[in-house]
């Protein structure tokens, strides 16, 4: 009887934890899309009021930023997200003072960011906008501890009503700057500021402030485990822009500037409920708890693979046979006629095997597995490089489609590898030794 009424309360256990999980998606999912149509809507005026030439210099500002962001933004929260209750306060004491001096650093990697775009694509008018986005990093350290916590906590709601008034204020600020004819700096002031709303919120509902009391971890230890996820995040940052980069430099900034409209053009509402799944998922991976615990991970890991499939699968079909009606009709019959329709289809139906395979990313970073996630990180962006730069010199079509066909074998040579039952027993990766308070 009694092993009957465990079951009964595991059960019970289990179901819960998958609709807190199935909540945080949903609430994501409204957050993300919410943050899509604004964006959607912004794209929409930008491409009425700007150039491909004029879209192209927006592209390289901004892949600029993205570069050296995307560290900052995960290389420090992942850890506090993942790691065991007792060893919180000395990781969020020893992590705190590191996103600051991260900050610093890469406030200063995008001056010379700056300069060498402007240098290499001979666009001197390029260095300040570029430069001065790098503000936008020293406001995030204020908030990123509380941000982490949050997320450990489950509060994914209020990380999606954070997200959603940071975009309303950004979208709110390029439309009036737009108005005033401000070009291209309509779209760079908001996002300088715009990040101070996001440190706020996470601030003002998290009691976590930085105690010099309290015993840290080891520094250098900290910063070993984060080793690869740094070199991760780092491959990730060369797959998401060596396109952008490439087609820039060798078929000019036009070219760029209709290729960029059309990744976001094209990803649209699939790549919405792709984030918010994934976002939700490494929180959910990670609250496995019991002797089982890497068995239940396996199958929320599987459960999580069937939502992307059924939901990302049939929003990208759906979104692709769309693509030839909506562009005319929202965007102008100019970018129509540009040749951007097949350019959006390949691109959108890029955004299926990329969710899955970050995805399954996730997995091996709930495992405790980095070496063999930056392992297939590596591998992935080795493929996309050599097919993407084999591609160039035959036309943004061959492009997009290279990058289709990599992510597509790339997704699933990873689930493959995922299914390995040697997965779940213990890593034999060296782990650091952290120092308890």
């Amino acid at each position: 009887m009694g092993d009957r009424i465990r079951r009964h309360l595991d059960g019970a256990g289990q179901a819960l934890r998958v609709n807190h999980f199935v909540r945080n998606v949903g609430w994501l999912t409204l957050s993300m899309l919410a943050t899509r149509i604004l964006r959607l809507g912004i794209t929409v005026v930008v491409a009425r009021t700007f150039t491909p030439l004029d879209y192209g210099q927006i592209a390289l500002i901004f892949t600029a930023h993205e570069i050296i962001g995307l560290f900052i933004q995960r290389c420090t929260q992942v850890k506090l997200i993942q790691a065991p209750t007792r060893d919180l306060p000395s990781l969020c004491r020893t992590t705190y003072p590191l996103n600051w001096v991260l900050s610093l650093s890469l406030l200063a990697a995008q001056f010379l960011t700056g300069f060498l775009v402007a240098t290499f694509y001979a666009t001197p008018e390029l260095w300040l906008p570029i430069s001065l986005l790098g503000l936008s990093h020293l406001l995030l350290p204020a908030g990123m501890v509380q941000a982490a916590l949050n997320v450990r906590a489950g509060k994914l709601q209020l990380v999606a009503k954070i997200e959603v008034a940071q975009t309303v204020a950004e979208a709110t600020g390029v439309l009036l700057l737009i108005a005033a004819g401000m070009g291209i700096w309509s779209l760079v002031i908001p996002k300088i500021i715009a990040p101070l709303l996001w440190v706020l919120g996470h601030r003002a509902q998290n009691t976590w402030r930085f105690d010099r009391s309290i015993e840290g971890s080891s520094w250098r230890e900290i910063l070993r485990y984060s080793s690869n996820l740094l070199l991760v995040d780092g491959l990730h940052v060369v797959r998401q822009n060596l396109d952008y980069l490439l087609i820039g430099y060798f078929l000019g900034l036009e070219a760029l500037g209709l290729y960029f409209f059309a990744f976001n053009a094209g990803l649209g509402i699939a790549s919405t409920f792709a984030n918010a799944i994934n976002s939700a998922l490494l929180p959910h991976l990670c609250n496995a708890d019991g002797d089982n615990s890497d068995a239940q991970r396996n199958q929320r890991y599987r459960a999580g693979i069937l939502m992307i499939a059924i939901v990302v699968g049939g929003l990208v079909c759906l979104q692709s046979v769309a693509a030839p009606f909506y562009v005319p009709l929202i965007f102008g019959t100019s970018w129509a006629a540009a040749g951007s329709i097949p350019l959006i289809v390949l691109l959108c139906l890029t955004a299926l095997p990329k969710t899955l395979f970050e995805a399954s990313s996730q997995y091996l970073r709930a495992l405790d597995r980095p070496a063999e996630d930056l392992k297939c990180h590596a591998w992935l962006t080795l493929t996309l490089v050599a097919s993407v730069s084999a591609s160039v010199p035959f036309g943004l079509w061959a492009v997009a489609f290279a990058t289709f066909v990599t992510y597509g074998v790339g997704a699933i040579v990873m689930m493959h590898y995922c299914r390995k039952p040697t997965l779940c027993e213990p890593s034999t990766s060296p782990q650091p030794h952290l120092v308890h308070p």
